[in-house]
């Protein structure tokens, strides 16, 4: 998000553009929390970011190819914890990013 549409949010007369992002964010943690817990710690300490799309479509970004094709095998089985709680998802990728993973993993 570029600053200017976050100083056109923060400035907006109404709350409900900045009530609208908030709870953005706290549906994008909560689908994180999600795919993290579908995994061990390890696998989930790859995953940098999970977004599901308009369209139903769920993209998982890790930080290689290696743990991309581990991600893939249980895609499935991560499709059905996701259905319970976002059941419109139809479909999901497993996509690299381009810049490195830095997460802290909570005990």
């Amino acid at each position: 998000m570029s600053f200017t549409k976050l100083k056109t949010i923060l400035n907006s007369k109404s709350n409900d553009t900045l009530d609208n992002l908030l709870q953005r964010v706290k549906d994008i943690q909560k689908l994180q929390d999600i795919i993290s817990e579908s995994f061990d710690k390890e696998t989930a300490s790859h995953i940098a970011v999970c977004n599901i799309d308009d369209g139903g479509k769920l993209t998982i970004f890790c930080d290689s190819g290696s743990w991309q094709s581990k991600i893939r095998f249980s895609q499935e089985t991560v499709l059905k914890k996701i259905r319970k709680k976002y059941p419109f998802v139809t479909f999901c990728e497993v996509k690299v990013s381009n810049k490195s993973i830095k997460k802290n993993i909570q005990p």
